[in-house]
């Protein structure tokens, strides 16, 4: 018996307790099930230079829609504003803010609402449409990667072999992001514009390959 109990007592502070989460999903649910569902609709693009061109839709762009959430909202934006304070933290502002939808994201599948984590990537026209979802508050967040080839010199043979080097750059991908919170009422539609010209936060995400280290 007395086994059991350290064994429960190594387990529960051995394994952290998962965060709660600080959005009340039973009001989307409970959206649903009274048939209160809505669609979020839009587009991606570039927009027109001169007046007689066309819009160029940004190909492969992805959008998501989330509950919305207080705590998502305020990291986001603290990434958003660190990223000014220096190169290194500019540099890492898109990973992070990516790692922190993702978590996010992951905290809402395991609290058993994963059809509330909705995502869609843009047609050939730059369109999108997210249906059917339960009338409330939601965060829409879009991203466009366009991949930049800019490598750095290559590592010499001898420095190679002799030294345990960090990753090579081989080039980033310029990220642009859209971050837009809405409150949406039952039957109704909503039509979001995202374009170059409103961009909520533009970085980068480094690719970098690693050379092969000392060969003993």
């Amino acid at each position: 018996m007395r086994a059991v109990v350290l064994a429960a007592a190594f387990l529960m502070t051995a394994v952290p307790a998962a965060r709660a989460l600080d959005v009340d999903l039973k009001v989307y649910d409970e959206a649903r099930r009274r048939g209160e569902t809505v669609s979020i609709a839009g587009r991606v693009y570039t927009e027109r230079r001169k007046p007689n061109a066309e819009d160029m839709p940004m190909a492969h762009a992805v959008v998501v829609a989330l509950p919305r959430s207080e705590a998502l909202v305020r990291r986001l934006d603290d990434l958003r504003a660190r990223a000014r304070d220096s190169a290194p933290a500019y540099r890492e502002a898109a990973t992070e803010m990516r790692r922190a939808r993702e978590r996010y994201e992951k905290e809402v599948w395991q609290s058993g609402a994963p059809d509330l984590v909705r995502s869609t990537m843009v047609d050939a026209d730059g369109r999108f449409t997210l249906s059917d979802l339960p009338a409330g508050r939601w965060i829409v967040w879009a991203t466009h990667s366009q991949f930049m080839d800019k490598r750095s010199p290559a590592y010499q043979l001898r420095d190679r072999e002799r030294y345990r080097l960090p990753p090579r750059l081989v080039g980033y991908y310029a990220e642009r992001a859209w971050l837009r919170e809405v409150e949406t009422a039952p039957g109704t539609s909503m039509t979001l514009e995202l374009n170059d010209r409103n961009v909520w936060f533009a970085g980068i995400v480094e690719d970098r390959v690693l050379d092969a280290g000392p060969s003993r």
